[in-house]
């Protein structure tokens, strides 16, 4: 069955996990702030043995200011025109769970680029602590923990660029 994103909407704020799919592939999702729906995010990351990286995913740049702490001036500019996928890692997260922020200090953030998935993540409110597995199909450990989805693969997945964006602007780019 097929939820409507009220009811996807209703799910996150319960705690649930749910699928995303967008540009860049599948996702898992959760509320950034329910520290139980993060700890089994996290804890998914573990059981998957894979090194993903635990994205904040918005709407539009005007959200990541709610997640970084202190926004290097370049960094909204950077998330507004990025034309490609693109995931920023801030010195200093906020707003999200504790959970998080004990394990990573730091914050990534993408901007999606999917039009449903954009105006999924404005009904909500705010932006979604995602764990991108940047694959077509759901791997079957995430099967079970789901409990709804939004959004399609499309046929080629784009992977992020990945930078390290530091305070006074200093740029690393882990992934290009």
């Amino acid at each position: 069955m097929m939820q409507t994103p009220r009811e996807l909407n209703h799910l996150l704020r319960q705690g649930k996990l749910i699928g995303l799919a967008d540009e860049t592939g599948f996702s898992v999702a959760c509320d950034p702030l329910h520290d139980e729906a993060v700890g089994r995010l996290l804890q998914l990351q573990f059981d998957m043995g894979h090194i993903l990286l635990p994205t904040i995913l918005v709407q539009d740049a005007f959200q990541v200011g709610v997640y970084v702490l202190k926004m290097p001036e370049v960094g909204h500019d950077l998330v507004e025109f990025a034309r490609k996928p693109l995931t920023v890692i801030f010195d200093a997260g906020k707003n999200v769970s504790q959970v998080l922020l004990d394990k990573y200090p730091e914050i990534a953030i993408r901007k999606s680029l999917t039009p449903d998935i954009q105006h999924f993540i404005g009904g909500y409110g705010k932006g979604l602590l995602t764990l991108p597995f940047e694959v077509s199909m759901p791997p079957k450990q995430t099967q079970d923990l789901i409990e709804g989805g939004i959004g399609q693969v499309l046929n080629t997945i784009k992977k992020p660029e990945i930078m390290r964006l530091g305070l006074h602007g200093q740029v690393e780019f882990i992934r290009r």
